[in-house]
């Protein structure tokens, strides 16, 4: 066991806090129309120009199709209905009471101000803490983190984290360029983009004084040397310049996972999870994810057949996904195993 998570486990014994953050309910929202991945791999004539199966994607990734928002659309225009849908699920919170609004996705709506802006002046709040957090696919798990502590340490009470993911247009971009003719070399650098889909999701987090729920630990680990095998750019001429070497981030990341896994259990104090939620960015890493120890393939929430990797969203559309099941019960242990290009990746303890 590493230094660092020696010393997080000995802050975990030492300071027990005295309230916790818990999650009072999720947003999601999903737009309209839909495009599968055979039509997209047949558009770019993938067979032709590079040797590749139309049904690549669909047959070997398990991505069947995804969403695509409106071109028009910015990534609030998804953030605030699904933080409104979440408003909506807690009528009994004031809405006046939220201290704190974090959007989390990667891209923003503009340079200046925080995307966050957008969503709290359309929603009508009036938080006093309203920022953004980027890490890549991670930033969701990165704002429930922030939220967390800063309600642990009295300094919130409610805060509403958001996302928007409008990655389709880097799909666009991907398909644009493997449609102009590229190198073979160069297209294997650019499958794993096609994966992308769009989301929005919002979570509303707030305090419990029964600290035996909540979220109850955080763990991750960081690999900043794999900082260019996921990365994607619009340059100001509007050229894209990106890359995921698919194989590469996938395996590092399981292999990151593993290595924190019997730490988190044992932060935790727990023998398994009896759910799970993971980042997903097709087949591979949900089967991987499987093969860690304690993770039911019937408890796991698996959302890339229909919606591709939604990066940042995927985690509050998980989340849904378990409570709208009506198959939790209170005092069920849920575990969330997420990462994100950089290469960073993180694992915590929810008790419902």
């Amino acid at each position: 066991m590493n230094h660092l998570v020696n010393r997080q486990l000995m802050s975990t014994k030492q300071l027990k806090p005295l309230v916790t953050a818990k999650v009072l309910s999720v947003g999601s929202y999903l737009p309209k129309e839909t495009v599968t991945s055979d039509a997209l791999m047949e558009d770019i004539q993938t067979e032709l120009r590079y040797g590749v199966d139309t049904n690549w994607m669909s047959r070997d990734m398990g991505i069947i199709e995804r969403r695509m928002a409106p071109d028009h659309f910015n990534p609030s225009d998804l953030a605030i209905p699904a933080a409104q849908q979440a408003l909506d699920a807690y009528p009994e919170l004031n809405p006046d009471l939220i201290d704190a609004v974090i959007f989390c996705g990667m891209d923003r709506d503009q340079s200046e101000p925080a995307t966050a802006h957008n969503v709290q002046n359309t929603l009508g709040l009036r938080a006093n803490h309203v920022f953004d957090v980027a890490n890549a696919c991670f930033g969701f798990v990165d704002g429930i983190k922030i939220a967390s502590a800063m309600i642990e340490t009295g300094l919130i009470r409610y805060a509403l984290v958001v996302t928007g993911e409008t990655s389709m247009k880097v799909v666009k971009a991907v398909s644009d360029l493997l449609k102009s003719g590229v190198s073979k070399e160069k297209a294997n650098t650019l499958w794993g983009l096609l994966s992308l889909g769009d989301a929005g999701g919002a979570a509303l987090i707030g305090e419990s004084y029964d600290i035996s729920t909540g979220f109850q630990a955080f763990n991750q680990k960081c690999d900043s040397k794999q900082v260019n095998r996921c990365r994607y750019n619009f340059e100001r001429d509007g050229t894209f310049d990106g890359r995921m070497e698919m194989a590469q981030i996938v395996a590092r990341g399981f292999q990151l996972n593993k290595e924190i896994f019997d730490d988190t259990l044992e932060m935790l104090g727990w023998d398994k999870f009896d759910w799970a939620v993971a980042h997903q960015t097709g087949k591979r890493t949900f089967e991987q994810t499987l093969s860690l120890r304690s993770i039911d393939s019937s408890k796991l929430v698996r959302t890339y057949p229909k919606y591709g990797n939604i990066t940042t969203a995927t985690l509050p559309i998980c989340l849904k996904k378990l409570l709208d099941s009506g198959k939790l019960e209170q005092g069920d242990r849920i575990g969330g195993l997420f990462a994100g290009s950089g290469l960073v990746t993180g694992q915590f303890g929810y008790v419902v």
